[in-house]
């Protein structure tokens, strides 16, 4: 197998560390994170090394460590809250992998023109943006209720227009179908949301494992899974591990959203992920790792200590998942070897 980086893979210091968030003001865009997938590996490849853990900061810390293949872990809200009261989270689809999707944002729109087609890019202008022009790929279109719900956002409040009376937005398939949203509009709203692709669903538990499309450390994962066209992988011959790793962006899912009237007024309501047949499910919780995937949890690092774990290995998309409270140093160095797809 060829070597495709070695040495420093990634490094973290959680509450030092940065990641940013778009959805937050420019002056105030990076936010302290105290847990982190400091490192995905890539596609086609498999990773080994080991984990150093330097704890400086004066007294002792606890840490916790995971191999992940995932970015938010999304728990269902009680059978007894979901339509139609069904008996077991089996009564849900979600379709995972490269093409299986889902998303909590969603247009409720008026005056529908045309048949919108799922799959296809929908556009509008959001004068509040830079640039103006906004896309979104149509995930589902719930007929019945004049819903749109849309994944992989160009901006993620690229539907939020302000406060106050909302302009006329008009909404437009690549196939030429168009929809409003606006003060004209009585009972339009848009909501803010994620999107990405499901991992996996559990569908005993109820336990959505997303691979957020708002996430990047040496990876893109608003380009996972598309090897036909821009890389998504943070390569660097001359390993650069300051651009492999500081690189970090992150919005994670939350239990409320904000959605916003067409009168202007802004409400945050539970958040509900569509399933593959269009059905709006409700969110109780949100996580980063679940208890199956700690390797290490709640390991006392003493001050002026510094902890190895050794023999990590990762397979394509799987994670390294870290996080302590505190400034602890994480440090992972390893290498990258070009590993055949089973065909």
């Amino acid at each position: 197998m060829a070597v495709k980086q070695n040495g420093v893979l990634a490094t973290f210091t959680p509450t030092v560390s940065k990641y940013t968030n778009r959805t937050l003001a420019p002056a105030s865009n990076t936010v302290a994170a105290t847990a982190y997938n400091i490192y995905t590996c890539p596609g086609a490849t498999l990773t080994s090394g080991k984990l150093i853990v330097s704890n400086n900061t004066g007294g002792a810390l606890n840490i916790d460590v995971g191999i992940v293949e995932y970015t938010d872990v999304i728990q269902l809200d009680a059978l007894s809250s979901q339509p139609g009261t069904p008996d077991n989270y089996g009564a849900f689809s979600f379709a995972s992998g490269a093409t299986g999707y889902t998303s909590s944002i969603a247009i409720k729109y008026a005056n529908l023109s045309g048949t919108f087609n799922v799959g296809e890019v929908v556009s509008w202008t959001n004068s509040l943006r830079n640039p103006t022009a906004q896309t979104a790929t149509l995930l589902k279109h719930d007929t019945s209720n004049g819903i749109l719900w849309l994944r992989n956002m160009s901006h993620p409040l690229g539907l939020v227009i302000d406060t106050g009376a909302q302009p006329t937005t008009t909404f437009t398939g690549a196939g030429g179908a168009t929809c409003t949203y606006g003060t004209s509009d009585a009972g339009t709203t848009v909501t803010v949301g994620i999107s990405g692709n499901v991992r996996f669903y559990d569908p005993l538990n109820g336990t959505i494992y997303l691979q957020n499309y708002e996430f990047k450390n040496n990876l893109d994962y608003s380009l996972l899974y598309d090897t036909s066209s821009v890389p998504n992988e943070s390569r660097e011959s001359g390993n650069n591990n300051l651009n492999r790793s500081f690189g970090r962006l992150w919005r994670p899912a939350s239990t409320t959203t904000i959605k916003v009237s067409n009168s202007g007024g802004q409400t945050t309501p539970a958040t509900e992920f569509v399933d593959s047949s269009g059905t709006a499910v409700l969110v109780s919780s949100v996580s980063q790792c679940g208890a199956e995937q700690f390797i290490v949890q709640d390991k006392a690092v003493n001050d002026n200590e510094i902890f190895e774990l050794n023999g990590i290995v990762l397979g394509t998309y799987q994670s390294l998942y870290v996080k302590s409270t505190g400034a602890l140093t994480f440090t992972f160095v390893g290498f990258e070897e070009t590993a055949e797809i089973p065909s």
